[in-house]
């Protein structure tokens, strides 16, 4: 019992040592994305972007209209005090479905993220963790998932789950209907096709920290395989992790504008960016503001997004610590 003791006591020393260190490795990306002034201008953006769509969700005289309220003696009208962007051709208020639709593709793409992680991680470290046959058999199956186009594959999975009866899927909230459907069925079928590059990213990382001595000398001390997982080897990964969730949020949006532009978005009086700027194309002649904004927001979004990504991945990058 005393030797054991003896043993492990070098051993908490190590970790407590592992542990200050990574502390100050995460103060220091801290400091490095603080100086990345593009980033930090983008996050702002996107928070404003975000706040000021959920209020308009919660307190409805942030939108001064209802989304889908039409006014027949003010179609297409020009921005005024009343209505900030103007009205589209059936009357309605273009800066509340403006701000519906953001919120629609927001949430799309961060709750397309949470199975996309839930998905991704979970195989990487089944792919890392199990054996030769497991790895072989589990990077099959994602090479065959990564083989489809991604647009084909999401409407081909939209199209099978939007034609069966779920349980939890049905028909929504009768004002809008379909609305919960078609956000769940949207969510599933991007994270189907979109899990792959998450799953090999954490197969890889896993399989470099696997041997590494921090590694090691936590088996060694008896920590259960679970511990040695959730403690010491997933951690490690949250840095990739975290860029590739800031790069899948854009594609995620992207991926639902494109479905809503070719008429599978959500359907009518819903709006989403996709579909905003299917319905503004109608117009673009006549009223070109229609098309403009919700354009706009998906160009703001995108690169917003990416710029944030960029400066995550420059600022947990090993390579740029010094």
């Amino acid at each position: 019992m005393a030797a054991n003791s003896t043993v492990a006591q070098p051993f908490d020393f190590l970790r407590e040592d592992l542990q200050t260190k990574q502390r100050g490795l995460w103060e220091q990306a801290f400091r490095r994305l603080v100086r990345n002034r593009l980033a930090i201008v983008s996050l702002c953006v996107l928070l404003l972007i975000t706040v000021t769509a959920l209020l308009a969700d919660f307190i409805p005289a942030v939108a001064h209209h209802p989304a889908d309220a039409q006014d027949y003696g003010s179609l297409e009208k020009s921005p005024s005090a009343d209505f900030w962007l103007g009205t589209d051709g059936l009357g309605r208020d273009l800066w509340a479905r403006l701000l519906e639709g953001t919120l629609f593709s927001l949430k799309i793409g961060i709750l397309a993220q949470v199975v996309i992680l839930s998905i991704g991680i979970t195989v990487g470290m089944l792919a890392a963790l199990g054996g030769r046959w497991s790895d072989t058999l589990l990077m099959w199956f994602t090479d065959l998932a990564y083989a489809f186009p991604d647009l084909l594959a999401i409407i081909l999975f939209r199209q099978i789950l939007l034609g069966r009866e779920w349980p939890v899927i049905g028909d929504g909230n009768p004002q809008i209907p379909g609305f919960p459907g078609v956000l769940l069925v949207t969510i599933l079928a991007i994270s189907f096709v979109s899990w792959v590059t998450v799953s090999r990213l954490v197969r890889g990382q896993m399989l470099s920290i696997k041997e590494t001595d921090y590694v090691t000398a936590a088996r060694a001390i008896g920590a259960s395989p679970l511990r040695v997982v959730a403690v010491h080897m997933l951690p490690n990964t949250l840095g990739a992790i975290i860029v590739a969730v800031t790069f899948g949020i854009p594609l995620a949006i992207f991926a639902e504008a494109a479905l809503g532009f070719i008429g599978l978005g959500v359907p009518p009086p819903a709006a989403s960016l996709g579909t905003l700027i299917s319905d503004g194309l109608d117009h673009i002649q006549t009223n070109p503001i229609e098309i403009l904004w919700p354009s706009i927001t998906v160009a703001t979004l995108m690169l917003c997004f990416t710029f944030l990504g960029d400066g995550l991945r420059d600022a947990l990058d090993p390579r740029t610590r010094k």
